[in-house]
């Protein structure tokens, strides 16, 4: 009994010494407690007193760890922002729909918000279903029917559900009328929307049970998070059940999770070595200078990845090195060219690592270059760890 009371004892010390954590685009930590949220900037109360980040240098703010649902039935419903949404019900009434999230909160948003909706979500056998069916992207609604096991997919016309939330209005394709379908007889419903939300989201708020929120601004007041909508509804969360304002929406990039607009991938000897995301050219872990690194490009030469940025980016930074598990004799040629302009070269060996940063304002077309300095490019090749550009 003891022994149980210290447990739970260091368990609440230890919640309650956490600190809320603010990074920045560049690297830089900030820890302490939030106070205040603006159109301009966020402050957290530290040990050496306030300290002010503009809200446009923000990537991400840590809270709590998320502790996850714990619903064993619950529906999930997307929205055409990309909101996720755990529920513990939902309810579409006329042009509007009620969610209730595990908190007990209930969200009411109108239903051109809806992209998809799918009762059941934790079932893992009909969620496989669920996205292989509904993974297609057609320019028509559609509504799941799970019968005997099986679950099939109507496509059609939605219409408006009726006012007690009992039915919705469905025309399927060559008929001549719309029909009521009863809802609780319903899966999931699947809408087709060619068009955006009116507003651009700055910031994912993430709760404890996992939902993401998007928001369009952010208020902060007392223990209250009140989070705008891209459809105009404002939603105030109790802060405790906050777990993380993510305003990562592009501002930074890993280069491991693009995709090459072009890649270029020979050898002289006729060795090609793919390269690698995230991994050592051997698929291992990514290890430079005694560090592990959970993101980076490893490249043999000779290789060329392209990039299409679209002029969105303003920096690309990186820590070049090699990997003494693949070959420590490795003498590569790095290249960096920013719409056909070489912007970095250099030779990159074993003896030290070096910082990448090269300035890709305006930049549509990256290009990183490994080629080789040995007679033979059988050793030569560099790990660019933390590879990434952002805005």
């Amino acid at each position: 009994m003891l022994k149980l009371a210290l447990a739970s004892l260091f368990f609440l010390l230890a919640s309650a010494a956490r600190a809320d954590e603010l990074r920045t685009i560049s690297g830089k930590t900030v820890a302490g407690t939030v106070t205040r949220i603006t159109d301009t900037e966020i402050v957290l109360k530290t040990d050496a007193g306030d300290v002010a980040t503009p809200l446009s240098q923000v990537l991400v703010v840590d809270l709590k760890p998320v502790k996850g649902i714990d619903l064993v039935k619950y529906t999930d419903l997307r929205l055409i922002d990309d909101t996720l949404l755990h529920c513990r019900s939902v309810a579409i009434k006329g042009k509007d729909v009620e969610a209730t999230l595990p908190s007990g909160l209930v969200l009411k948003l109108p239903t051109a918000s809806v992209a998809t909706l799918q009762n059941d979500a934790g079932n893992k056998e009909l969620k496989k279903k669920w996205d292989e069916l509904s993974a297609p992207r057609l320019k028509r609604d559609r509504i799941f029917i799970l019968s005997e096991g099986q679950l099939n997919a109507l496509e059609g016309l939605l219409g408006e559900a009726d006012a007690d939330g009992k039915t919705i209005a469905f025309k399927r394709e060559g008929a001549d009328a719309a029909v009521p379908v009863l809802l609780d007889k319903v899966h999931g419903l699947s809408y087709w929307r060619p068009d955006p939300p009116a507003e651009t989201p700055i910031c994912k708020v993430i709760d404890l049970d996992g939902n993401a929120l998007h928001a369009v601004k952010l208020a902060y007041a007392g223990d209250t998070l009140t989070i705008q909508t891209p459809f105009g509804a404002k939603v105030p969360l109790k802060s405790a059940l906050v777990s993380r304002l993510d305003f990562n929406f592009g501002r930074l990039t890993y280069l491991s999770d693009l995709d090459p607009a072009k890649v270029v991938e020979k050898s002289g000897i006729g060795l090609v070595v793919r390269y690698k995301k995230d991994q050592n050219l051997d698929g291992e872990s990514i290890l430079l200078d005694g560090k592990q690194y959970g993101k980076g490009l490893s490249m043999h030469a000779h290789t060329e990845l392209e990039y299409n940025l679209g002029g969105k980016y303003k920096d690309l930074k990186g820590i070049l090195g090699i990997d003494p598990r693949i070959a420590a004799d490795s003498q590569a040629l790095v290249t960096v060219w920013c719409d056909g302009e070489k912007r970095f070269s250099e030779v990159i060996t074993g003896k030290e690592q070096k910082q990448l940063a090269v300035n890709i304002k305006d930049v549509q077309t990256l290009k990183i270059v490994v080629a080789a300095r040995n007679f033979l490019d059988l050793h030569d090749h560099v790990t660019i760890a933390e590879a990434r550009v952002s805005q």
